[in-house]
């Protein structure tokens, strides 16, 4: 069932801020610790000065909290976030960003040239689409990357109890589809993406953060709330 965030706009965060307390973190922490595993994974392969020129595309943006962070990470890239909901993008519109901007789009139509994007960025959008439709929303992303573009699709880990615990206490996501990493693979693979990685992160609550730097060396343990993976055009 796809979710009407429309009527979500007002208390998005909010309601993020409470399924999550357990956790001990807050809304814009994971997003800023989403935006930091996407540069360090990206500056593996790519000079720092290289990925400030790019352009960047966020597939399911919201209310635009993710580009203060990107913003942040990436000062002088070109941003762009696409939404279906309306006012989601009128929120995001308010923030007033520089360089960056914000459009209604129809998922699997996205108003871009061919080879226009040098990076996508998509967080929990895919669990909100019907599975038969995500072949042709991917299709499309690849269609607007540049060759040796990259995509990174974070979700939830289905294979976390608490997380799923967390996702059906949560309005918008308790009825949703769940994304499972092998899945989300294969899809992105018969799309035409090349995989590159597939990595697990936040394996501690605050309250262990001592223990976080241990975490770079669990990316492969299929237990940490959530997942990301990158492909290659």
């Amino acid at each position: 069932m796809e979710t009407n965030f429309d009527a979500c706009v007002n208390d998005y965060r909010d309601i993020i801020n409470r399924v999550s307390k357990l956790s001990g973190e807050g809304y814009e922490y994971f997003i800023k610790l989403r935006i930091s595993l996407m540069k360090a994974q990206l500056q593996k392969t790519i000079a720092t000065d290289a990925l400030d020129d790019y352009s960047i595309l966020d597939f399911g943006c919201g209310t635009g909290a993710t580009e203060i962070a990107m913003k942040e990470s990436f000062p002088r890239a070109a941003i762009y976030g696409v939404d279906t909901s309306r006012e989601s993008i009128a929120a995001a519109r308010k923030l007033g960003l520089p360089d960056v901007l914000f459009m209604t789009s129809n998922k699997a139509a996205l108003l871009f040239d061919d080879n226009s994007i040098d990076l996508i960025y998509s967080n929990g959008t895919f669990h909100h689409m019907q599975y038969h439709s995500h072949g042709l929303v991917l299709r499309d992303l690849l269609r607007v990357l540049k060759k040796g573009g990259q995509i990174f699709i974070f979700e939830n880990n289905p294979y976390n109890p608490l997380m799923m615990k967390a996702m059906r206490n949560n309005p918008f996501d308790k009825d949703v589809n769940v994304i499972h990493p092998n899945y989300l693979k294969r899809i992105l693979t018969t799309a035409g993406f090349v995989i590159n990685t597939a990595n697990y992160y936040f394996f501690f609550p605050r309250f262990l953060k001592i223990l976080r730097p241990m975490e770079k060396h669990l990316r492969s343990l299929p237990i940490g709330a959530q997942y990301f993976v990158s492909a290659s055009k």
